[in-house]
């Protein structure tokens, strides 16, 4: 039958480029569509609690509730992902966002708005992974900062009309229209999600996967649960533990600022909703136009730099929060700021992923997801603690010194491997038991043709 060769690598046919960058195109234009309906209200909420007769310490306990949820849930909802597909969990937490803006809508008191919060954070904690997950699946490496960064610049998109719209209808008319049209927008956004967006993480590819792990771990009985889990992380650990530290002080610098900022800008900066809004719309924009611009950066000039500059930059806004109180002043911190985003989140993501296997990638992006709610959990917590003490410019301070010690770090610490994608061990796949088997099964193939054939023969002379 010829001779065997043992395989060193296992070809999986893709998906078609145009097809792949159709389906991120649309999912990125359903994540502007949401974080539109999500950018309505946000800057409503300080206004929502201070009516239920709450201040800063209860808009902080909201964001410690959503972010405590998605702490316990996002590397399970990263696993579901994982186990039953991209597609269910992410229509699941648009529905679940659709719900949610009714219901924050609807709340009467600061308790029942926390705990709508606390449920959001849980039940959206896959969105995250989920996407990121996709487009792991079908673009391919050398272009997965560009897609990532196009995921990116539609979740700016939404920051830049939202609060701007939500801002102006909320100065005329109050609550009742930017809900409805939040609340609608949602709606529209898990409609087209659900016509649009495919399954990218097929069963057979999710029956593969689970073939392979069970493989392992029969070819391993000896492998603890401790040494499974670790031999799933990214590797090295020390490039995804830096990682994870870069999303965690990003996170914990917004979050320490977020409960304090609507707060002081409306009552000591004298801002109305609406330039509240266009602030925020401001960096949106900045983000955005970033993000097309120079989201495909680190493809080029390597991951490290490129978070590098993104983290300097980023610091601009808490910068000038902290030494200014000119309107436009601050509007510029905050372009500049955004331009360190469209730099830093598409650069991170796509490091993630390089190192990442491929059967762990949504349950790793749960990982990251986790850390990042554990910043947006202890940051407000600190502000619960240092609130009476701590004057705002103090805050905008103290995230300013972290994000720059953060560039530090990563320029000492941070190692990556080349850009390859983390390969699979290949040890059962080009073992001798497998060889074994497959020349036992040709063997047998060829006893039963000659078998056959000589049987024919004989009743044909019959």
């Amino acid at each position: 039958m010829g001779k065997i060769i043992p395989a060193i690598q296992v070809a999986t046919p893709g998906m078609d480029p145009h097809r792949a960058r159709i389906i991120i195109v649309f999912l990125a234009i359903c994540m502007a569509l949401q974080m539109t309906s999500y950018g309505m209200i946000f800057p409503l909420f300080a206004h929502m609690i201070g009516d239920f007769g709450d201040g800063v310490a209860a808009l902080a306990t909201s964001v410690m509730a959503y972010s405590l949820a998605g702490v316990i849930m996002a590397p399970f909802m990263g696993s579901l992902a994982d186990r039953f597909g991209r597609r269910p969990v992410i229509l699941g937490s648009f529905a679940v966002f659709t719900a949610a803006f009714t219901g924050y809508y609807l709340a009467a008191t600061s308790l029942v708005f926390i705990v709508i919060r606390s449920v959001t954070g849980a039940l959206t904690a896959g969105l995250g992974p989920a996407t990121m997950g996709l487009v792991a699946d079908i673009a391919p490496e050398d272009e997965r900062a560009r897609g990532i960064g196009v995921i990116g610049g539609g979740t700016a998109a939404g920051f830049i009309i939202g609060p701007v719209v939500g801002g102006l209808l909320y100065d005329k008319w109050g609550y009742g229209p930017p809900f409805i049209a939040s609340i609608g927008m949602a709606l529209l956004t898990l409609l087209i999600a659900f016509f649009v967006i495919p399954e990218t993480h097929t069963s057979e590819e999710r029956h593969r996967e689970t073939l392979y792990q069970k493989r392992a771990a029969r070819l391993a009985p000896q492998t603890s649960t401790a040494v499974s889990f670790t031999a799933s992380l990214p590797h090295p650990l020390l490039a995804f533990g830096t990682l994870l530290f870069v999303n965690l002080s990003m996170i914990f610098a917004w979050f320490f600022i977020d409960p304090q900022l609507p707060f002081y800008v409306f009552d000591e900066l004298g801002w109305s909703t609406a330039q509240f809004g266009a602030a925020i719309s401001f960096y949106g924009w900045a983000t955005l136009v970033g993000i097309l611009a120079l989201g495909q950066s680190s493809d080029r000039w390597g991951r490290k730099p490129v978070i590098i500059v993104g983290l300097t930059l980023h610091a601009a806004q808490y910068v000038g929060l902290m030494f200014t109180n000119v309107y436009w002043v601050i509007i510029a911190s905050f372009i500049i700021a955004g331009l360190g985003e469209a730099l830093v989140n598409p650069a991170l993501s796509a490091a993630y992923l390089d190192i990442t296997p491929e059967e762990h990638r949504s349950r790793v992006m749960g990982i990251k997801g986790a850390v990042s709610s554990l910043g947006s959990l202890l940051a407000p917590a600190l502000v619960l603690a240092v609130v009476r003490y701590v004057p705002p410019q103090s805050v905008f301070m103290i995230s300013a010194v972290l994000i720059l010690s953060t560039a530090l770090f990563v320029f000492i610490s941070l190692r990556l491997p080349g850009r390859t994608e983390a390969s699979r061990d290949l040890t059962w796949e080009v073992s001798q038991e497998r060889i074994m088997a497959v020349q036992s099964t040709l063997h047998n193939v060829t006893l039963s043709a000659t078998t056959a054939r000589k049987l024919r023969l004989q009743i044909t002379r019959f």
